[in-house]
């Protein structure tokens, strides 16, 4: 397999290639690597048109990564233009798989519930904050340690309690590594915070806010020399918010909590299911702490719908669930395609040769202005999962 084919003149609105009629309205043809082919006019499913020139063209090859992301991209019924700005980015982001086991289940929810009825019961949320901490602790490759020192109140996804954070600790400078979620700097840079990047010239300093993803989100990993970073934090008085949205999707991660330093603990269903626009999270934090987000808390103020969804998934799937089934499949691309497997099953890690699959297309959604080099080619597989099939015949 190799580049796609598109030819468009006022006459010609089909080419051939071999014994392929293609539609240059939906571009789905592929050809060999470096092969010479003969493109010849013609008319729907019919034989070469004489008459019409003859193009010889050399068509660059793909590498697999291409060929499989074209492959997808051209599943529906897009434009040629469409289908390469979709293909460009299948490996790229962070989002939940749409897993049909789990997607049939939330589908049953929706059909047998009385809406109305569901979002006027507070007690769904009681419910969903009485189970989620177990849920949690039931991972079977993770761990967690000392969760029991806070309190759960519910958040919408983790961005409520990054939110609720940078408020409570607006007189403090914002810090966070390099390749920490773009959420963050985002929101920093919108609002004039005062924050910076922790390097080797610009130390963690007394009167900083500590931002950690665990995993780190830059790479879906345990982040480097965590337990130093949490103690030079309690030696510093250094408030820390823990971002473990990635926790459900992951393997191998050791959550040690018994810092005093830690005051905010973010989860969310988001990667774990595919319900991010439902905004289901969980924060966790000091008894200490009485802000707005804990007083909607208080007073059932949330969203009720997102907490009765929550408490049927954690009801019906364990916290590994995804990890578990993907786990396997995720050796598989990575083997194909000469990735590095990340602990978080969604994602990979590329080296340089996965340069064009960077962080420039998120950035520039972002509006942020930072090389892309800053930060490591994480390979999304969500696409990969969700379209196995293609996949399969892809490598076959």
């Amino acid at each position: 397999m190799g580049g796609c084919v598109c030819l468009q003149t006022k006459i010609i609105k089909y080419i051939k290639i071999g014994k392929t009629s293609i539609s240059i309205q939906k571009v789905k043809a592929f050809v060999k690597p470096n092969v010479t082919m003969q493109v010849y006019g013609c008319n729907k499913d019919g034989p070469p048109v004489k008459d019409l020139p003859i193009a010889v063209m050399m068509f660059k090859p793909l590498d697999l990564a291409q060929q499989l992301s074209w492959a997808i991209a051209t599943r529906e019924n897009k434009s040629f233009f469409d289908a390469r700005a979709y293909s460009r980015l299948i490996l790229q982001g962070s989002r939940a798989v749409q897993d049909p086991v789990a997607v049939k289940f939330i589908q049953s929810i929706v059909d047998d519930i009385d809406f109305h009825q569901v979002i006027n019961r507070t007690q769904h949320l009681a419910d969903f904050l009485s189970s989620i901490t177990e849920w949690l602790q039931q991972h079977t490759t993770n761990s967690i340690v000392g969760i029991d020192r806070f309190q759960p109140d519910f958040s919408a996804g983790t961005t409520q309690s990054f939110d609720s954070f940078y408020w409570r600790h607006r007189n403090r400078r914002m810090r966070c590594f390099v390749g920490e979620y773009f959420y963050h700097i985002k929101t920093w840079t919108s609002t004039a915070t005062n924050w910076s990047f922790i390097t080797d010239q610009d130390q963690l300093q007394s009167g900083d806010a500590l931002v950690l993803s665990v995993p780190f989100c830059d790479t879906g990993n345990q982040p480097d020399n965590f337990d130093t970073v949490i103690k030079q934090c309690e030696q510093l008085s250094i408030p820390i918010l823990i971002d473990a949205c990635y926790y459900t999707i992951s393997s191998g991660i050791d959550l040690d909590l018994t810092s005093p330093a830690i005051d905010t603990v973010a989860f969310s269903l988001s990667k774990a299911f595919p319900v991010a626009h439902l905004r289901i999270g969980v924060r966790y934090t000091r008894d200490s702490v009485f802000d707005g987000q804990k007083l909607h808390n208080t007073i059932n103020y949330n969203n009720i719908f997102g907490a009765y969804i929550g408490k049927k998934l954690m009801t019906q799937f364990k916290s590994d669930y995804i990890h578990s089934v993907y786990n396997e499949k995720q050796k598989q691309v990575c083997n194909q395609l000469s990735l590095e497997p990340s602990a978080s099953v969604l994602f990979a890690v590329g080296d340089s040769k996965w340069n064009k699959y960077s962080r420039q297309h998120l950035l520039d959604s972002y509006q942020l202005d930072f090389d892309p080099k800053l930060f490591v080619n994480r390979i999304s597989l969500t696409g990969v999962y969700d379209n196995w099939d293609i996949f399969k015949t892809v490598t076959a």
